[in-house]
Order: C-alpha cells, then structure tokens, then sequence
C-alpha cells in the first residue's frame, strides 16, 4: 500500500533571536528563505502547506495556511514547534483526511533539500516519526516526517504543558536516520535564526573548491566521474573544472561558431533558452572561473596537482606509488593496491619513508562509501567552523 504524505513548511515562530524578524523572508543569494525551502518541497510533487501563528497567517503563495489551533486545547501561552505539528497532523491526517502523515522543515534552514524528505519518508514503515541524526549526535525533530498515529501523544504532552521535542520523542516508536549512511552533508540541516548566523552565511558564498590530483593514468578523471555521479544522486549539485596542459579544441568544426571564430571573431557565444558556451582567446587562472557557479555545493577542480587547494591525490602501482602532490594539500591517496588489502583500510600505511602516525589515509577506488564521507565532511567544514564561533 502506497503511503500518502505531504509537507509543511513551519513559520509560526516568534524569531525572538532574530529581532522578531519572520525568517522565512530573509535574504540568501537573491532568494528568501521560504521561496527556497518552497521551490524544493513543491519538486517532490505532494500536497504542501504553510503552519502560521494564529492570528497571524499571511499564507505563501498558493499555499494553504494552516493556523495553530493549540487555543482549542485552552492552551494560552506559545507551545513552541509542537503547537504547529499537532495542528497540522489534526488538520491534514484526521479520521476524515487522506494522507496518513507529514513531512516538517522550518523556515530558518535555507540549505534544505527535497532528498532529506523523501528519505525519511521512503523510510517510514510502522514507526511514529522518522527522525534525522547529524554526525555530531544532534536529533533534529523540527525537520522531520510524523505519522497521524503521533497524533495522541501530541495532545497528551500539549495538554500537560510539556512543550519539549526531546521528551515528545521519548513517547513515540522512532526511526532515526543517519546522515552519515545515506552521505548527505550535515550543513544541509544549519539553522539561521540569530543575526550571528545570517552574518556567517557569507562565509558560505563561494562553494567549497577541492581537487582530485595525481600523475597522468592514475585514474583522476574516473574517480572525479565517480564523486559527482554518487554526489548528484543525493541532490548534491558539484560543478567540474578541468585545466588542460596541451590545450584544446573548444569547438566542433563545421558548426556556425567554429566558422565565425575561424573567420577572425575574437570570441562566440552561443545560447539557448536552457544553456550557454562561450570562447574566447583569452588567459585565465583556474579560480577566475569559481564565479560561474555560484549554485554550486562544491567544486571539483581535476589536476592541479601542484596547487594549495586541498585534493584527493589518485595513484596507480603501474606507473607510480610515490605522491607527486605536497602532503600537507593532501585529504586522502586513492590507490589502486588499496582495493586489494584486506581488514581496515584507515589503517593502511603510505608506501613512502615519510608518512607518519599523522599521514593522510590510504583508500582504494572502491571505497566510495569511505571516499564521499571524507569529501562531505570537507564541505561540511565552513558550517562547523560558523557553529564553534556562534
């Protein structure tokens, strides 16, 4: 039996923190809040709603507003996340209703992702709620799918004044869903709701930038293939940046471009109503094009072996099983001979005199669950930097 569900985008919070400010209108890279969580919810293709104070509903666009009824409990004073969540479900799951639970994200998480639903609700089986767990142990019951059948227990811990989601969790059966077995970024689930946290986006403007180096035949463009392949079937959007030593051929012959170019034209372009190709004679350093891609969650650089950028470096045993990259830039080797070992592959020296107690791990091409692990965590890293300062 196939499992109805819908969303709810929370906003009948206060914003105290934020200078009473209603949050889902707050501004990231041209956008608010709200469009964006709305833009990712309304591409999961199910019913979608909007939780308000009462009293206060302003309603999204088209989207119906659901007010917090807690009022009909005679409950006078504000009951938090809690509040909305009940609401919803009696409003949207009752004994009259069609769907059989809902799906929760607040409006202060501008990285919110439609895959971080449709896990947790392809996951709900018989269980209460299905909850996410960020790497640092951190449950996050606010960005979540519950079932109508919490419905009881909602009205339970509202009637007895108990507004803590922690204990509300403690009554129900839970699923709890790991980012760190599924490799999504934990960043996806940072809250903005303080002044200190909206300045901190800006340290997030420009995507992280890590490459994947090695000597020529080491496998640089598979493995790079690999990531963004294991990357883009989460909703993880990676943008490629490729240096070519020998230089290239940037157009097709017989095409209207090559021959306008090839008849004296310092530069074509050519659009359509979905994409664009621009050349152009014309030097440029590989971070001159970072600025293409601003809706980027990470960029991968393939080559630049020699740069400070931090990388993956690729090694083959048949052409060599000495790093070429300076060790201090290096997350990880990726070498072939790893895929052959047995037992823990952390645990994997360096075929080299200087690696040490600290050397960077030794995986194997294989080991795509270890390898995207690393990469994510490494995006991950601004968020946790913003998280330490708050």
């Amino acid at each position: 039996m196939t499992m109805e569900w819908g969303c709810v985008l929370l906003k009948g919070g206060s914003g105290s923190r934020m200078g009473n400010q209603d949050k889902s209108k707050l501004l990231w890279q041209g956008e608010t809040f709200g469009s964006r969580i709305q833009r990712e919810l309304k591409a999961l293709g199910k019913p979608c709603f909007v939780s308000e104070a009462e009293g206060e509903a302003e309603g999204m666009g088209s989207w119906p507003s659901i007010p917090d009824r807690i009022s009909q409990l005679s409950l006078f004073t504000p009951a938090g996340p809690m509040g909305g969540i009940w609401s919803c479900l009696r409003e949207c799951c009752g004994e009259r209703e069609s769907l059989t639970g809902l799906f929760f994200v607040p409006c202060d998480m501008p990285f919110f992702r439609r895959e971080m639903a449709l896990y947790l609700a392809k996951a709900c089986k018989e269980e209460d709620a299905v909850v996410w767990r960020t790497r640092d142990g951190r449950l996050h019951p606010v960005c979540a799918f519950y079932s109508k059948r919490a419905i009881p227990v909602l009205e339970e811990r509202l009637k007895a004044g108990h507004f803590r989601m922690g204990e509300f969790l403690d009554r129900l059966n839970v699923r709890i869903l790991d980012t760190h077995t599924v490799h999504i970024p934990d960043s996806w689930f940072s809250n903005v709701n303080s002044p200190k946290a909206y300045e901190n986006l800006k340290v997030r403007e420009t995507p992280p930038v890590l490459a994947v180096s090695g000597r020529k035949n080491t496998g640089k463009t598979a493995l790079a293939e690999a990531i963004v392949k294991e990357l883009s079937r989460r909703g993880l959007k990676t943008a490629v940046i490729k240096h070519d030593g020998h230089d290239f051929i940037p157009d097709v012959p017989g095409t209207d471009s090559y021959r306008m170019k090839a008849a004296g034209a310092c530069g074509t372009a050519v659009y359509s109503d979905r994409r664009f190709s621009v050349i152009k004679e014309e030097k440029k350093e590989v971070h001159d094009f970072f600025s293409f891609f601003p809706e980027a969650d990470l960029i991968l650089l393939e080559g630049q072996k020699y740069s400070a950028y931090p990388k993956l470096e690729t090694l083959r045993s048949a052409i060599s099983v000495q790093p070429v990259c300076r060790p201090e830039t290096v997350l990880a080797y990726v070498a072939d001979w790893a895929d052959e070992k047995k037992g823990n592959i952390w645990n994997i020296n360096r075929q080299d005199a200087s690696a040490g107690p600290e050397a960077p791990p030794v995986l194997g091409f294989k080991d795509m669950d270890f390898i995207l692990e690393l990469v994510i965590g490494f995006m991950d890293r601004p968020a946790q930097k913003n998280k330490k300062e708050r």
